[in-house]
């Protein structure tokens, strides 16, 4: 690899540390939540809006007269019952966050969700409603009150918590209330009530300072550094930049700078479409048309480039099908559903491509109109004409379509190397989340809660359930869940006697899954059985496909969920796969595994008894020397026993205790295997002790289908497969979570 390249991929790291450890933080954790709350109703409000300003006057040629005026009125009625109120919707959803993940450190004092959003909100009605009274849509609007709701929200949820965390700040309720709800109110009275007092304070100085109007404040404020400047493309450029900034944080570009528009860009645009109209050409390069036509490309940030580059070049599903998704609205330029879902406000990823594209198709618009490579803009268009066709409209000439295309196209150029920063820091942040559930999934469920994975909260939970909502679709398909065969070697007569069936589960995002989340959401979902019963009739179909290529007496073994046993009608499930499948009983071996198992009820026995009858070969894994092992091996009707990881690590004790249980099950005619082998020293040593068959990535990694064939024909010839690619988080078992 060249320095260069080293270099880059340095760079590139960098900036998704830095990105990564950003949106860890817990004010960016919970503006991406809370950005993401409002998405249904900007989808709506879109639809909406394209609807009411349909390019080509659809509306009006389409719908009678005495309907338009009730169209346009319900129509603006859902944009107000949307975008109308995204803001307050965020503020809420911000709140709601910032407070759960407050409540998730140690050592904090537990401040109700409901309370913070009410304080939150409170302070921000104080500070942004106007002085005398009067209107507060503005204030709970999309494109003016999202900036100003956010930082409330992020100030006054911080100190409302830092406040509730002094002791000298809370109320007692000992024996106050049996109602949580009231108890908390009171707990936090001090801290709410100091916290709106400071807002109405800082709301007191903005009237005294003339600035009562917090929104119209902020936007004389933006818009003051334009006057009096010279119209030409620095001032276009400086417009623009201004503008995506604002996008990028929230506040509505536009309608910020709509007095700078109205003083330079529109009288501009007026004159053009007067000369024009009286036969004279036009004069103005730069104006309106200029900068919503050839620099905003579906929306702020042109992000029609982004999701162009989504769809054709994104490695992830889920952005291509959000793309699809935002690709309607983007055509007629709205792209709130974009900004929002990503999305793209506030996310340090974009923020370089969202205001460096529209001004570089500023740019490529101003130098071809200023090189006569198309006509300067001449002709009224509706804003939602889409993309290609209003370059070719505003213009007369196909080359307006063409400068439109090299700016989408250049666009496209600078959004793909932060779209692939995109995805590298998405799929850092699913490994940590995945890591968090295997972690949770290798619990015990009668040491934790019900529901291990799906009923976490935050990130983990989200995405549980999402992969749950995949198991389930998975368990009705056939190409999802497959199997892996780690074979078991008897080192004396030099053959594989065995092989043991391992779940795998290829999820068609997030790849494969490790078997533990697979099997915890099966049981989080109720369907252990039936994945149980999926693995095991798979396992069969393929033991039988190999009848013609494999030893005639070589086993398949396959796990037994707890709850499989405990059906009362288990043995007659399994001898209807054995003989749905055409498969001897004789070549089946049923795992049992200790340490995620009770001791089983006497109908479990029974079965089992029945099925060994049959000639099914039951085996015991995980076996160890406590008192519920030695119970099982009195119980239970069993022919094998694997022994457990913990005591393959060589040393005197284990020694010890692997050499009793190998004489004792040898005096019970009960066969040993010894698991997870992975050294030359662990073979010699319980070789030495009378073990014979073992099981482990020194002999081989779980193979395929396909490869398990040749390494059987090979065992005695040629060197074990080496583990090659293995990767840690789709590990078989928490004791090789560990030792990774």
């Amino acid at each position: 690899m060249t320095n260069e390249a080293c270099q880059s991929r340095t760079l590139s790291d960098r900036i998704v540390g830095l990105s990564d450890w950003l949106t860890r933080l817990d004010y960016f954790v919970a503006i991406r939540r809370g950005f993401i709350l409002p998405f249904p109703l900007i989808m709506i409000g879109a639809l909406a809006l394209l609807v009411k300003h349909s390019p080509f006057h659809i509306l009006e040629s389409t719908i009678p007269d005495r309907w338009q005026s009730f169209l346009v009125k319900t129509l603006d009625l859902i944009i107000a019952g949307t975008f109308g109120i995204a803001a307050l919707v965020v503020l809420i959803g911000f709140a709601t966050i910032l407070s759960q993940l407050h409540n998730k450190k140690p050592d904090r004092i537990i401040a109700n969700p409901i309370v913070t959003v009410t304080v939150v909100l409170c302070c921000y009605l104080v500070l942004a409603a106007p002085a005398m009274g009067g209107d507060l849509s503005a204030a709970m609007s999309l494109s003016r009150g999202l900036l100003t709701a956010t930082l409330t929200a992020s100030l006054a949820g911080t100190i409302y918590l830092k406040i509730l965390e002094v002791r000298w700040f809370r109320l007692p309720v000992t024996g106050l209330t049996h109602d949580p709800l009231v108890g908390d109110v009171f707990v936090s009275l001090p801290a709410a009530a100091i916290t709106i007092i400071i807002f109405a304070g800082a709301k007191a100085a903005l009237i005294l300072g003339g600035n009562a109007d917090i929104l119209q404040s902020i936007n004389t404020l933006i818009s003051a550094p334009f006057k009096g400047a010279e119209l030409g493309l620095p001032f276009a450029i400086a417009y623009e930049t201004a503008a995506q900034v604002l996008w990028f944080f929230g506040l509505h570009g536009t309608s910020t700078l709509h007095v700078v528009s109205e003083q330079s860009f529109v009288p501009a645009t007026i004159e053009n479409h007067a000369l024009v109209a009286n036969g004279l050409p036009p004069q103005h390069i730069v104006s309106t048309q200029l900068i919503h036509l050839f620099a905003r490309f579906g929306g702020a940030g042109s992000t029609l480039s982004l999701i162009l580059v989504m769809l054709f070049a994104s490695k992830s599903t889920t952005n291509k099908r959000f793309a699809l998704i935002a690709l309607l609205p983007a055509m007629f330029n709205i792209n709130e559903p974009l900004l929002f879902g990503i999305p793209i406000i506030l996310n340090p990823i974009f923020a370089i491509p969202f205001i460096l594209v529209p001004v570089c198709q500023i740019i490529i618009g101003y130098l071809a109109m200023s090189l006569d490579l198309m006509p300067l803009t001449s002709y009224p268009i509706a804003w939602t004409t889409p993309a290609l066709i209003s370059g070719y409209l505003v213009t007369g000439s196909i080359a307006g379509s063409v400068v439109q295309l090299v700016g989408l196209a250049v666009g496209c150029v600078i959004y793909y190397p932060f779209l692939r920063l995109m995805e590298q820091l998405s799929t850092r942040r699913n490994q940590h989340v995945l890591g968090n559930l295997m972690k949770a999934s290798t619990l015990n469920p009668l040491q934790g809660q019900a529901m291990r994975l799906i009923g976490q909260l935050d990130e983990e939970g989200r995405m549980a359930r999402a992969l749950a909502d995949q198991l389930q679709r998975s368990l009705r398909g056939k190409t999802d869940l497959f199997l892996e065969y780690q074979p078991q070697v008897d080192i004396k007569k030099k053959r594989v006697i065995g092989v043991e069936g391992l779940l795998r589960w290829e999820h068609p995002h997030f790849g494969r899954i490790a078997p533990p989340i697979t099997v915890a959401l099966a049981e989080d979902l109720g369907v252990i059985n039936q994945l149980g019963y999926r693995v095991l009739e798979i396992a069969c179909e393929q033991r039988v496909k190999w009848s013609e290529r494999l030893p005639h007496d070589l086993l398949i073994s396959v796990n037994v969920a707890p709850r499989q046993l405990s059906e009362k009608d288990f043995d007659i499930r399994v001898l209807e796969i054995l003989d749905k499948v055409g498969l001897s009983p004789k070549l089946l071996e049923l795992e049992i595994t200790e340490s995620t198992a009770l001791l089983p009820e006497m109908h479990s026995i029974d079965c089992l008894t029945r099925l060994r009858d049959a000639g099914v070969k039951i085996a015991l894994d995980d076996f160890g020397m406590g008192y519920t092992s030695l119970h099982y091996l009195r119980l239970l009707p069993l022919d094998v026993v694997k022994i457990d990881r913990s005591l393959t690590i060589a040393n005197s004790v284990n020694e010890q205790i692997v050499k009793s249980i190998q004489e004792l099950t040898a005096s019970l005619n009960i066969s040993t295997i010894i698991e997870g082998v992975e050294s030359d020293e662990q073979v010699e040593t319980f070789a030495a002790l009378g073990c014979s068959v073992f099981q482990g990535y020194l002999f081989s990694r779980p193979l395929s289908a396909d490869q398990i064939v040749p390494f059987v024909d090979n065992i005695g010839t040629s060197t074990p497969i080496p583990v090659t690619d293995t990767n840690l988080l789709f590990l078989d078992t928490e004791h090789q979570l560990a030792s990774a």
